[in-house]
Formats: C-alpha cells, structure tokens, sequence
C-alpha cells in the first residue's frame, strides 16, 4: 500500500480501500442498516464500535476473511452489535440511534416550513420498519406476475421488438384492467402501465433480457420466494427511478396522508415545497404547472399496486361544467405503502448533503 503512495495519491487511495475492504474489519451493509457516506454523530459511533467488533473477531480467529462465507459471518457480528442494548441510553440500541439520528437529519433538511411540519408528524411512524399489509400477494400481484412469467423454464419469449407476445399483454390487461379503449392494445409498447412495471423490474434488477427471452434474475427470484420482501422493495420504489420523481413522490405522500383530496388541490399543496427546493429542468425553475404534470407520477405507480382510491370528476352533460371534483385518496394498504416509502428516504443512507 506504501508503494502504491509513493507511485501516486489516486493509486495510494485506491490500494488503501482495496486493503480495507479485504481487511474483514469494514462494516458490511446488512438487512438491518446500510452505512452512509455522510454520517452523524450516532452513526459514526455505530461504525466505529462494529469496526472494533469486527477487528476484535478476526484477532481471536472468529473471523478469517476469504474463508468460505466470511462476509455472512461479518454481517451477523455487524447486526448482533447493532442490536445488542445499550448501557446508556438504556434500552436503546446502535440501531436505533442511527435510526433516529437520520430521521431528525432528515426533518432539518425541509426547506419548506409545510414540508418539515409534514416530516415531523409522521417522524415517529418511520422509527422502525413499516408492516406490509395482511396479504402482500395481492398488493404486489402485477409485480408478482410478470416475475412468474420469467421464472418459467427458460423464461418468456419476447417478440422481434423486444415486448412482451401480444397474448401475455392480452392477459395482462384483462387481468389488472389496464385498459379502457375499445380497440385492444397492439403491443406491450401501447401499455403504459405494463412497460412501467417492466421497466421498474429491470431498473430493480429483477428481471434480464438475454435474446429474445425475458429471465429472471438470482435478486427476482429471492424477492419472488418472499412476498413481503417484494412488497419492501416495490414499496421502496418509484415510477421511473429519477431523483426528482423521488422528492414528488415523498411530498404527494405527504399529502395524502392527510385525507382525501382534490386533484387541483393536491397539485396545489405541494407545489410550493417542490419548488422551494430549487429544482430546475434546462436550467430554468420549475413552476407550478411543471408541478401538476410530475404529481402524476407516483400515482400512476400507485395505481399499479392498488395503493390509491380515486373518484372521478362528474360534468353535466351538454354544458362540461364540473359538477363534482376528481379526488384522491390512499386505501389502507396503499398508507403502508407511502409510510414504507417514507421511511426509505428518512431513514436511508445520507450520500450527500441536504439529500431529500
């Protein structure tokens, strides 16, 4: 590793990390936490005492690194320590310090006063991980789905274009009610819902493409075998993966949680937020009406699991005049399912500052 330095800083650094992570005494990232690359007070602590830990097994012999399933055994120290009670404060744990600790970063971090007073009712809710609901089957049954498709004996054959065969889109569409129109769908392309959900299985690596087949992966198939796993990790997810659909669909959470309400009223609510956290598109501010198009983006994912009970606006035939609002609200499962979301970015790994 010294050689390495004196070749050159980047060399040296990168020896060091390459010794480090061979060493046995890094903290793996676990079930329970992933570490962060910026950290608190609590966090810091937790990692040096796991650190410790871990150096303190491999000099008893405990621990031999690149011995078969080393990592495993890392990570099982790594949560013992984690879990174990704490003298002070009593009853506590590592755990739930950092856990804490990143839900109080995270309140700060709202750069609206309506964003942190929405963050902080709903604090305590995120301490500790968010039930899925009585059947998880059933709210993850589209995902579900097309995972069993590709885990048949040599996955689903896809067509020359790369979509899904006309009669498993047929299927689909009769089976969720993703379609409305008279003449039927002509390919996976013309199913937004279907392509969203196949997308989001890849972005989630759960699914690959190898030809002209559709596999699943070793990730999918786990998730497949444990239904609350999948229900975790399609909750933790977005329509398209984008940073700025992640901040939309915290907020409209948000909201939501409040009750029911109107689609212009939603859009209203939290535009102002959206916008006092500067994001922009082609360097110019986004507006309100760039809000009122992305709202629309975590619905329609919730509506792919169920997750929202809309009524749709009545107008009075022959004059168009609204004679009763669109509104939104969360079904019971779909709370679940927002809270998950929020814990996600509450109590997640911090990989910048001011991250959400």
């Amino acid at each position: 590793m010294l050689a390495a330095w004196a070749r050159g800083r980047a060399e040296g650094a990168a020896a060091f990390r390459s010794a480090h992570a061979k060493s046995g005494v890094e903290p793996p990232d676990t079930g329970l936490l992933a570490w962060g690359a910026i950290m608190g007070v609590d966090e810091a602590r937790a990692l040096d005492t796991v650190e410790r830990a871990l150096g303190e097994a491999v000099a008893a012999g405990k621990l031999v690194p690149g011995a078969p399933r080393w990592q495993a055994k890392a990570a099982a120290i790594t949560d013992e320590v984690l879990s174990r009670p704490l003298d002070l404060p009593p009853g506590q744990t590592l755990l739930g310090l950092v856990t804490t600790e990143r839900v109080g970063t995270w309140i700060d971090a709202a750069r609206h006063p309506v964003h942190q007073q929405w963050r902080s009712a709903v604090a305590n809710r995120l301490l500790h991980p968010i039930d899925p609901p009585s059947n998880p089957a059933d709210a993850v049954a589209p995902m579900r789905w097309l995972l069993e498709l590709a885990a048949a004996p040599g996955g689903t054959e896809l067509t020359q274009s790369h979509y899904l065969a006309r009669a498993t889109v047929m299927a689909a569409v009769e089976r969720f009610g993703w379609w409305n129109w008279e003449k039927p769908p002509r390919s996976e392309a013309d199913v937004y819902s279907l392509s969203t959900l196949r997308d989001a299985a890849s972005r989630m690596r759960l699914l690959r493409r190898r030809g002209r087949r559709l596999l699943i992966t070793t990730r999918g198939a786990e998730l497949l075998g444990s239904t609350e796993r999948l229900w975790e990790a399609v909750a933790t997810q977005t329509e398209d993966g984008e940073e700025f659909t992640r901040a939309v669909t915290e907020v409209v959470g948000h909201r939501l949680l409040q009750g029911r309400v109107e689609q212009r009223q939603l859009v209203a609510d939290v535009a102002g937020i959206l916008i006092a956290q500067g994001w922009s598109t082609n360097g110019v501010l986004i507006t309100a009406d760039h809000v009122a198009s992305a709202v629309y983006r975590p619905l329609r994912w919730w509506r792919l699991f169920d997750a929202v009970d809309e009524v749709e606006a009545r107008w009075e035939y022959g004059t168009a005049r609204e004679l009763s609002p669109h509104t939104i609200a969360l079904t019971s499962d779909g709370e679940r399912m927002v809270l998950a979301y929020l814990r996600s970015r509450a109590a997640g790994p911090r990989q910048r500052l001011g991250d959400g």
